[in-house]
């Protein structure tokens, strides 16, 4: 039995993220899934493990911007896809981990209702 290593638990989430990072202009990416302690981004290029990228989620129907800064710590091709995969792990910025938070209660309220 293959043993879960993630900390928080993970929620599908498709809405588009921007990120940057030092050598690289900002470029776009779409999100798989979120926590309170990470995210998982499609992207165009190779980004190692290691990398600290500058994010900017949009939550749900919310107009506001969640800025935080993320490590990479997973990445892997997706050949099918000609992508990468990578998850990022959260740099503590207690505001933006608020207002995750709140949208994934939000989240959980509302699958339950369903």
């Amino acid at each position: 039995m293959l043993e879960e290593k993630r900390v928080s638990q993970r929620f599908l989430f498709s809405e588009p993220v921007t990120y940057l990072k030092p050598e690289v202009s900002i470029s776009g990416s779409v999100a798989g899934n979120i926590s309170v302690s990470g995210i998982s981004l499609k992207v165009q290029e190779f980004v190692p493990i290691g990398s600290i990228l500058e994010l900017q989620v949009c939550l749900g129907n919310s107009p506001k911007l969640i800025c935080l800064k993320g490590e990479v710590v997973r990445m892997r091709e997706t050949l099918s896809e000609d992508c990468y995969e990578i998850g990022l792990k959260f740099i503590k910025d207690e505001e933006s981990l608020r207002a995750i938070g709140e949208y994934i209660n939000t989240c959980q309220l509302t699958n339950k209702r369903s």
